[in-house]
């Protein structure tokens, strides 16, 4: 019963706040990608052609045109991989909010009646030996049925994440259900209490 409040009041909370399509756009469009991609592909490319110079300038007598076409075949693979998990994801983002539900890029749609919570997702970056962590990084959007990410370089992101942060739905950490704000700080509370009548004790025994 709590779980068919909860969808009606995103329901009602997507007819009041987003009567209109609302698009979502990446700040680095189809240009970025490409340029991205020509850059992978190009240094097996690069290899395989310095290797081939070799070989006919006869600079690598011992290596075969199967081990040169052999190992530009070996360097295609991560780039392969990568291509196919960005295409991947890709299909996985969010493309437009309206009143009824959630479109995505790969052409699915999800209803706000199957929304089940919000979560927001953290990044964790390593340079120069220090670890940093990047809160609300992405916004994953989960449903009955699947999954919606809205991405961090996207346009107008402080407005889009203030439009989802209001929704009354579950909201969730990194997949952990975060705490209330207050009942978080209560514990903190507790124990300031505590530690104050303690030393306010220490103190009366020392006036005696």
């Amino acid at each position: 019963m709590q779980g068919e409040s909860h969808d009606q009041a995103v329901v009602h909370w997507a007819k009041q706040n987003v009567p209109h399509a609302v698009d979502i756009r990446l700040r680095s469009g189809k240009g970025a990608r490409t340029l991205m991609y020509v850059l992978l592909f190009s240094v097996p490319f690069l290899i395989v052609s310095c290797q081939s110079f070799l070989k006919l300038s006869g600079f690598a007598k011992g290596v075969s045109w199967w081990g040169i076409f052999l190992l530009g075949f070996v360097l295609l693979i991560p780039a392969g991989v990568i291509v196919l998990l960005g295409a991947r994801t890709q299909q996985t983002l969010v493309k437009s909010l309206d009143a009824d539900g959630v479109s995505i890029a790969g052409g699915r749609r999800f209803l706000w009646e199957d929304l089940r919570y919000v979560d927001h997702v953290s990044k964790t970056t390593r340079e120069g030996g220090v670890t940093r962590k990047i809160e609300d990084n992405q916004l994953e959007l989960v449903f009955a049925n699947g999954k919606a990410i809205i991405p961090p370089l996207i346009e107008d992101r402080e407005r889009i994440c203030a439009l989802i942060n209001s929704m009354p739905a579950e909201v969730r950490h990194d997949g952990e259900v975060r705490r209330n704000g207050a009942a978080g700080k209560a514990a903190p509370a507790f124990e300031d209490i505590v530690k104050t009548m303690t030393q306010m004790k220490a103190q009366h025994d020392r006036n005696k």
